[in-house]
């Protein structure tokens, strides 16, 4: 099949708040801005420039009728493609699964291809629903994955295709090594983005990229699974090139999407220096920054004068065992010194927190919100720890039984609680970001903001925010409920817990039996407790019965263990520990 016979549409799909295909857009800070896709766009021009003339972009966010949702023009786009590429985020894998089942049951000919930060993670469940997965950067292995498929649409050879997991006629998975990542050279010499017309013409913000990789190892985060511990930056020219043609495409303020953007320092300021001396007309801009670009007041110039406008900064914690925990290589007074002087070069500052570490209890989270008053931050997001697949954390958090809506990949966006932290509940932590999101985003913040001459720009994020926070809580109510009724039966549990150790200290105590009536005894009584403790979870949310019933678990293996204890006093031949009972 000829390349330009080829018909390939790419889709990313918006997060809806039940994880549906065709469900309610969940909201949440970002939504106040409109933005483009930013892997699907350039792999659109990637493939156009590689041949394959039939390459179309889809972005639903901006259909007329329907925002968010797939109209009917859409569906026919997909259903007569020869190669479906759908990008997923962790939040946004369940209606990307649920949209390539329903084309390959409309089409079985057509061949679903997956790529992004969760098929990477998890590409094994990924072909669940898909053909192909491509994994990490998609930009040189995507158009090699594409010619395979031209060559044998049926029967694509991607048995030496590097960093593509595939399943085979027979139905076997395979999964090939990794392709190297990118270099600098070869990110410089990428296509600029092609955006769709709905993008265009619907878009508030624009977005520019020009690096990728972090070599900081933040727990939580999945940046170094996706595109490895080191920076790679596109050159200057390039960076500069690319920044006029995103102005000429559509005249709007630029968020650099760098994960930092002042990773090299030096070459941000030639980079901005070349801005403000080459006149090129910038629109108001904006940046993740760490707070170490604090120390260089050069650059905090440069980024004043040349429109920097808000700093997006990952501030975390304001409790230096939790930054510690997250390998966060920062203090609280670190923090506090970069807010001021971004403040003090009249940078606004976005103060984001990750809340719920196991140093963390419910006042951290009441501290935390002093903070962000008390430093004046312009706006802030109280984000709930969220393990999502690939960083170390979450295979931690899995094998020690902390999460508790295990693979409900639509809870995953930092504002559902999903984990158990060591010092407070689920509930309490999800109920903890939400009063600190409605405190923040409160009327009566909103005016202090105003009546200190904050400006009006702060008065009117805390208005748009408080509603929005108001929405988001409606739209989780339900979640919120069913995770209050889980803190209720863990408290139930706890204290069964507790009987049950009493249980085994008389047990110990009664010289009137045997140890063969002691063994009898202690395998009818935890049989019993863990039916009883079975059938006391059923009535919780489906969502959390997986780690319910790993809870009981450990807590009937820590019974077993005391019972081996205190029996195992009781005679000369502790041999009860290869009886069934005490084996689970």
């Amino acid at each position: 099949m000829a390349k330009k016979k080829l018909a390939i549409t790419l889709i990313e799909l918006p997060s809806t708040v039940d994880g549906a295909l065709d469900g309610k857009l969940a909201r949440d800070i970002y939504s106040l801005l409109n933005y483009p896709a930013r892997g699907v766009p350039l792999l659109s021009a990637i493939l156009k420039r590689a041949g394959f003339a039939d390459a179309v972009a889809i972005n639903p966010q901006y259909n007329k009728r329907s925002p968010g949702h797939l109209d009917a023009g859409d569906w026919r786009r997909l259903l007569s493609s020869d190669v479906v590429g759908i990008s997923a985020i962790t939040r946004t894998a369940p209606q990307s699964f649920e949209l390539a089942r329903k084309l390959k049951a409309a089409n079985p000919r057509l061949k679903v291809v997956l790529g992004g930060p969760h098929p990477t993670a998890l590409p094994l469940e990924s072909l669940g629903c898909a053909d192909i997965v491509v994994m990490h950067e998609g930009d040189h292995t995507f158009p090699e994955v594409l010619e395979r498929i031209a060559d044998n649409l049926e029967r694509p050879d991607l048995n030496d295709v590097l960093g593509v997991a595939y399943k085979t006629d027979g139905g076997e998975v395979r999964v090939n090594p990794d392709r190297q990542f990118l270099t600098s050279e070869q990110l410089s010499a990428l296509p600029f983005p092609e955006y769709t017309t709905g993008e265009i013409r619907g878009i508030t913000h624009n977005v520019v990229n020009t690096s990728r990789g972090c070599p900081f190892e933040c727990e939580y985060c999945s940046v170094i699974d996706n595109f490895g511990r080191q920076f790679r930056f596109i050159d200057d020219d390039a960076a500069l090139e690319l920044i006029k043609y995103t102005i000429a495409v559509k005249r709007r303020p630029i968020f650099f999407g760098d994960d930092i953007f002042n990773a090299n320092r030096g070459r941000v300021k030639r980079i901005l220096t070349r801005l403000l001396s080459e006149g090129i007309d910038m629109p108001t801009w904006f940046a993740q920054c760490r707070v170490e670009s604090a120390c260089d007041p050069e650059m905090l110039q440069l980024m004043a004068r040349s429109g920097c406008s808000y700093v997006f900064i990952g501030l975390e914690s304001i409790n230096d065992e939790t930054l510690r925990l997250y390998h966060k290589h920062a203090t609280l007074e670190k923090n506090r010194v970069a807010i001021e002087a971004f403040h003090n070069v009249g940078i606004r500052v976005h103060g984001m927190f990750v809340l719920g570490s196991d140093a963390d209890t419910k006042q951290t989270i009441v501290d935390t919100f002093k903070f962000a008053k008390n430093m004046n931050l312009d706006s802030a997001q109280f984000f709930a720890l969220t393990p999502v697949p690939g960083p170390p954390m979450a295979a931690r958090y899995e094998a020690e039984a902390k999460v508790i809506a295990p693979r409900e990949w639509h809870l995953f966006d930092a504002q559902h609680a999903v984990v158990r932290p060591k010092k407070m509940t689920a509930y309490e932590l999800q109920m903890g970001t939400i009063k600190a999101s409605l405190d923040f985003y409160s009327y009566r913040e909103a005016f202090r903001h105003l009546l200190n001459g904050k400006g009006l720009f702060n008065f009117l994020i805390r208005v748009k925010g408080r509603q929005l926070a108001k929405r988001i809580l409606s739209d989780n109510a339900e979640y919120v409920k069913a995770l209050k009724q889980l803190d209720e039966w863990q408290m139930d549990l706890r204290r069964e817990y507790e009987s049950w150790s009493e249980w085994a200290s008389r047990i110990k105590e009664d010289g009137s039996l045997g140890l063969d009536e002691k063994l009898e005894q202690a395998q009818r009584y935890l049989n019993d407790k863990r039916r009883q403790v079975r059938d006391s979870y059923s009535s919780l949310e489906a969502t959390f019965r997986p780690y319910c019933q790993a809870v009981v678990e450990r807590m009937i293996d820590a019974l077993k263990q005391q019972v081996e204890s205190s029996l195992g006093e009781s005679g000369p031949n502790p041999g009860f520990r290869s009886l069934p009972i005490l084996q689970g």
